[in-house]
């Protein structure tokens, strides 16, 4: 007798199944990125799913926002949305919607007891947050980002998918990382206003202003989540960082690796070391 997931089957077999239905997955960030990961989580039948985010429904989301129905009332917790969609998915997937954001206690607390973590995030410094927590504890991150930016002439937009793994290397170290985003969104009030004297805005007033469209979000999300499988299922070993030039009409698979002597990969294996001599099972730094 066939079951949902026979045509699954066929790929990477019952144990593959197996494995993707007994994984926890942390969704970090539950946008226009982080909807279509859940979705396409539970598609996959991954038996335990947790979704963080702190924001709600707003009227400039409903153009991008997988399962944010025409019924749902603005101000709604976008984890709730999630799982909602999920729900309807697969009943039986258990769901912790977390309306917290990265590093509140909770959210850190779901990121441990998760097999996987899919970060889909908008802003870089939460990402090099994030990188230096999943790095510290020896956990496994896809990590998914969509963008718009200048190239040359043209307006390039599309995104990338990274696998912060043991084995691939960091944000840091693949060097996806933007050094200014990360220095403004951290900088003090004073640094704020010098900010503002310069440039002629507030940094806040940048928020998620940026071109997004559901597409593109839609073809980043699946190349995250596929990455997700693969590692999962052993399919293939996952690919250290992806690029999609949705202008162009390709994606690359980038040759780059992480670097041995990167500071925040050193966490791991400082990890390891302690948790062998029956230590400390993680680094504080």
């Amino acid at each position: 007798m066939s079951d949902r997931f026979e045509r699954q089957r066929a790929l990477f077999g019952d144990e593959g199944q197996g494995r993707i239905s007994n994984c926890q997955v942390a969704v970090i960030g539950a946008g226009g990125l982080g909807c279509f990961v859940a979705m396409e989580l539970a598609y996959l039948g991954v038996g335990r799913i947790a979704i963080v985010d702190p924001d709600c429904l707003e009227r400039s989301n409903r153009n991008r926002l997988v399962g944010g129905w025409d019924s749902h009332e603005d101000g709604e917790a976008k984890v709730s949305i999630a799982h909602q969609l999920v729900e309807r998915i697969d009943p039986n997937i258990e769901v912790d919607a977390i309306t917290a954001k990265f590093p509140d206690p909770v959210a850190l607390e779901a990121i441990k007891n998760a097999d996987y973590v899919m970060g889909c995030v908008d802003r870089d410094g939460v990402r090099l947050e994030l990188n230096e927590f999943i790095c510290r504890e020896d956990l496994r991150l896809v990590d998914a980002a969509s963008d718009t930016l200048p190239d040359g002439d043209v307006l390039a937009y599309g995104g990338r998918v990274c696998c912060v793994f043991p084995e691939t290397g960091c944000l840091v170290c693949l060097q996806v990382l933007d050094p200014a985003s990360i220095q403004a969104e951290f900088a003090s009030p004073e640094q704020q206003a010098d900010w503002k004297a310069i440039y002629g805005v507030e940094r806040s007033d940048l928020g998620e202003s940026g071109p997004s469209v559901v597409s593109v979000n839609g073809v980043v999300a699946s190349l995250a989540v596929t990455e997700f499988m693969v590692a999962v299922t052993g399919l293939r070993a996952p690919f250290a960082k992806l690029e999609y030039l949705a202008h162009r009409g390709v994606v690359l698979r980038s040759l780059d690796s992480g670097d041995p002597q990167c500071y925040f990969c050193s966490m791991r294996l400082l990890g390891r070391i302690d948790e062998k001599n029956g230590r400390i099972t993680s680094v504080e730094t």
